[in-house]
């Protein structure tokens, strides 16, 4: 499988509530390394399958490990699944089992088989930012990200949204 971007698909960005999903993450190189830090901002555990997992993966509390190759079966009681094997026969039967159970389902590198796609996120206590070139250059939404991090100061944003969350709160409070 190559990479190839479909221009026939529409994304509709959402934020969707993952407090009570499980996550699992298939592959433990460099490709599925890169979707750490976004699931490392969510504050949850996430499950890794992978026979080997490269240094990016260790010291890291929040992910339950199962050192072995995927299995058909693994994916129940998923909710969302990202996927970066590098072994397409493999992926096409990850991808056949996600259908089956009617999981979303991201190939790191493959979006013309995904459900969805990953921005790059910044997320903060009281905002988030998300960056998408709609799968067609997911380096240069992360490039965009640390551009946005080194210009402008997100723990300063975040207090002046959470001041003004809570006024808007105290105003609400007042009007009832």
């Amino acid at each position: 499988m190559k990479q190839k971007h479909d221009a026939k698909k529409t994304y509709l960005p959402v934020m969707l509530d993952v407090s009570d999903k499980n996550i699992l993450l298939i592959g433990g190189g460099a490709a599925c390394a890169e979707k750490l830090r976004s699931l490392g901002q969510l504050g949850k555990e996430i499950t890794v399958i992978a026979p080997e997992f490269i240094d990016a993966f260790n010291n890291k509390p929040w992910i339950h490990f199962i050192k072995r190759k995927y299995r058909r079966g693994d994916l129940e009681n998923c909710h969302i699944v990202y996927v970066g094997i590098n072994d397409p026969d493999e992926e096409m039967k990850i991808l056949e089992e996600a259908k089956e159970r009617g999981i979303l389902i991201n190939f790191v590198d493959q979006v013309q088989y995904s459900d969805f796609i990953s921005p790059s996120v910044l997320i903060k206590k009281f905002f988030s930012i998300f960056i998408s070139t709609n799968g067609r250059g997911p380096g240069a939404a992360k490039f965009i990200r640390k551009e946005i991090e080194e210009k402008l100061d997100l723990e300063e944003l975040d207090k002046h949204t959470e001041e003004y969350i809570q006024n808007r709160n105290s105003a609400a409070a007042e009007k009832s």
